[in-house]
């Protein structure tokens, strides 16, 4: 009975120093000089790294439980609130035509700005960076795989690709795309369809599951989601034997 104690001690002290660090806040800078935050999660030891760029009616928090499983997975996890959104500086902006101006002129560099910093942490490999974005955040991410042709894996929820992101899916055979959303969600499933479809990676996959939960909503209904996505990135974003 001791042995077996101390077995399990030891077990338990194991999985402890595995767990992940606490997530930290984060404050970067946008090109223009606005004040940016964000929340960077540390396995703890050296790893893959992802961006997650959350949907237009949440926050970078929306993430938090995914955060959270990929950092204990072996993730470096860095959330960004978009400006305008969340603890982000930037004007809050209700007029339509004004937000769309923004999102195209000035999104782009936050994002990379993101980016620039999930690469910079000690311990990422960045040779194995993935990007995962939800509604909004599926146009950012696709475009950021296509500025920056060393990420390795999309993840696309609930979204519609650009033109360019679609284009540069449908060229980059070694970029896997993981894509999700709700069947009664038409426009959102449509996108994610045409996005993840266009990807000619065997590694590439969709899900459309019943309902109408929009982006992160869906892992409440769909209790499989999140730990696919986990698996997903894991085998995606393997290490391949002499790399480094």
């Amino acid at each position: 009975m001791k042995l077996h104690a101390v077995l399990a001690a030891g077990a338990l002290a194991a999985s402890m120093a595995m767990a992940a660090d606490a997530p930290k806040n984060v404050d970067l800078k946008a090109p223009d000089g606005t004040g940016l935050k964000a929340s960077y999660s540390s396995p703890g030891r050296p790893g893959p790294a992802i961006l997650l760029l959350h949907q237009c009616n949440m926050d970078r928090h929306a993430w938090d439980g995914l955060a959270k499983d990929l950092a204990n997975a072996g993730f470096h996890v860095l959330a960004l609130d978009f400006r305008g959104y969340g603890d982000s500086g930037g004007d809050r902006i209700s007029d339509a035509a004004q937000r769309r101006t923004v999102v195209q002129e000035k999104w782009p560099g936050d994002v990379d700005a993101a980016y620039e910093y999930l690469k910079s942490q000690k311990g990422v490999d960045a040779s194995r960076i993935a990007v995962g974005g939800a509604s909004c955040g599926v146009t950012q991410a696709s475009d950021l795989a296509a500025r920056h042709h060393e990420i390795r894996a999309l993840m696309l929820l609930s979204g519609s690709a650009s033109d360019k992101g679609k284009a540069y899916i449908a060229g980059a055979f070694t970029m896997p795309v993981f894509g999700a959303a709700s069947e009664g969600d038409t426009n959102a499933a449509k996108g994610i369809k045409e996005a993840a479809g266009a990807s000619g990676n065997p590694g590439s996959q969709v899900k459309i599951y019943p309902g109408t939960e929009h982006g992160v909503p869906m892992f409440a209904k769909n209790a499989e989601l999140e730990p696919m996505i986990v698996s997903w990135l894991k085998m995606q974003l393997a290490e391949h034997p002499g790399s480094h």
